[in-house]
């Protein structure tokens, strides 16, 4: 059976897109999806060949094959697609077109040597080294600079027929999606309380904006006074609405998750709060309020530099770029007023004047990813914490 379908890819010179296999992320699916289409419109190789994509039949998947289908993408929906995907990249990597944002792959990303070591104990992946996690990242940056102003899941959204009274819902108010976290992992190290989010939401409310709870996650009591609609609850709430729900929205107040990622590639203005990776989101609508780290021993807050060079120095070949060294330090999460002033710059009419020190801040990366990424700090943040730059 596969040997069939391997010669039929062959015979139509069809590439599969490798990597695709977190079906349970939004964030991975967003943006592997994303960076396929945007590698279709630049990628030379996709002047003479077709991409395929196989997925399996979860309802987040179907909707992107509904997309994917509006770009001319084939596209195959089976039950067995993890397992076909990974027969097809361990043993014919030459038919993969890999837009996979893990820190593991199932094909070997080089032919340099590795040992039994670098497997990921899962489907017996191959871990990603720090450095080669970084240059992935950094790719995806480089092909969203190649196709600036694009936005290709936006533009397939805008022919897909939606469910008419959630859309009469939506287009009906101008509203902000707010997205909270309600556990601990990857950018955040500690949960936000409810509380912190009040000046936003004042803001909001009294600038006629109704407020929704996007995600899945229970809303906080606090959010009750300001008549948040608890979409999670509401019985629109599904994978196909939640990319009409951001993609209609004023703006997105997200943490460090991957539903964030509905802002970028809807081009949704968009500002992210508390994440201590600081790794960048890729829309120039994005605007990120940071965790920033102190040390525990000496009290020492860290620059920019220093803590963008410590999440490669924390790398963990299993664990990947996110394990919070909790022994060594605290993360200082941004208060009320950081986020209330980074929401009110998020509102401000696209393109906005950099700040000058973001320009330091590309000069300083020692990684790269803030070298080329869109996104930027907001401003306001870097004014009231001119050490973060020292």
């Amino acid at each position: 059976m596969l040997s069939n379908f391997v010669a039929n890819l062959r015979k139509a010179n069809c590439l599969v897109a490798g990597g695709m296999f977190f079906y349970i992320s939004p964030g991975h699916m967003l943006l592997e999806t994303d960076l396929l289409l945007r590698q279709v419109r630049s990628h030379p190789v996709f002047l003479t060949h077709t991409a395929v994509v196989i997925l399996p039949p979860t309802d987040m998947a179907l909707m992107l094959v509904e997309i994917l289908k509006r770009h001319g993408v084939q596209t195959i929906i089976d039950a067995n697609a993890g397992t076909i995907l990974r027969e097809i990249q361990l043993f014919f990597p030459e038919l993969v077109f890999d837009v996979g944002q893990a820190h593991w792959k199932l094909i070997r990303p080089d032919n340099s040597p590795r040992v039994i070591g670098d497997l990921f104990p899962l489907n017996f992946g191959w871990a990603l080294r720090s450095e080669e996690f970084m240059a992935q990242t950094i790719r995806t940056h480089e092909v969203w600079g190649a196709t600036a102003g694009q936005r290709p899941l936006r533009e397939a959204l805008d022919q897909i027929p939606g469910d008419p009274a959630f859309l009469a819902r939506v287009k009906a108010q101008k509203y902000a999606v707010i997205q909270i976290k309600s556990v601990t992992g990857n950018g955040t190290v500690r949960l936000l309380p409810g509380e912190v989010y009040k000046p936003a939401l004042e803001f909001l409310r009294d600038n006629g904006y109704a407020i929704v709870l996007g995600g899945r996650e229970p809303m906080p009591e606090v959010f009750r006074e300001f008549d948040v609609w608890d979409y999670p609850r509401s019985p629109f709430a599904s994978p196909k609405n939640d990319f009409y729900l951001f993609a209609h929205a004023a703006v997105g107040l997200v943490s460090p998750s991957g539903a964030g990622l509905f802002c970028d590639t809807l081009g949704t203005p968009c500002c992210q709060i508390g994440s201590w990776t600081l790794i960048p989101h890729p829309s120039e609508k994005t605007l990120v309020v940071p965790s920033r780290l102190k040390v525990r021993a000496t009290g020492e807050v860290l620059t920019f530099s220093q803590q963008a060079a410590g999440l490669v120095a924390g790398y963990d070949p299993v664990l990947g770029p996110a394990p919070f060294n909790s022994a060594v330090y605290e993360d200082i999460p941004p208060d009320a007023e950081d986020i209330e002033r980074g929401l009110r710059e998020s509102l401000r009419p696209f393109p906005q004047p950099a700040h000058p020190a973001q320009a330091t801040i590309r000069a300083l990366d020692p990684v790269g990813m803030w070298r080329i990424a869109a996104s930027r700090f907001s401003p306001a943040f870097l004014n009231r914490y001119p050490e973060f730059i020292a």
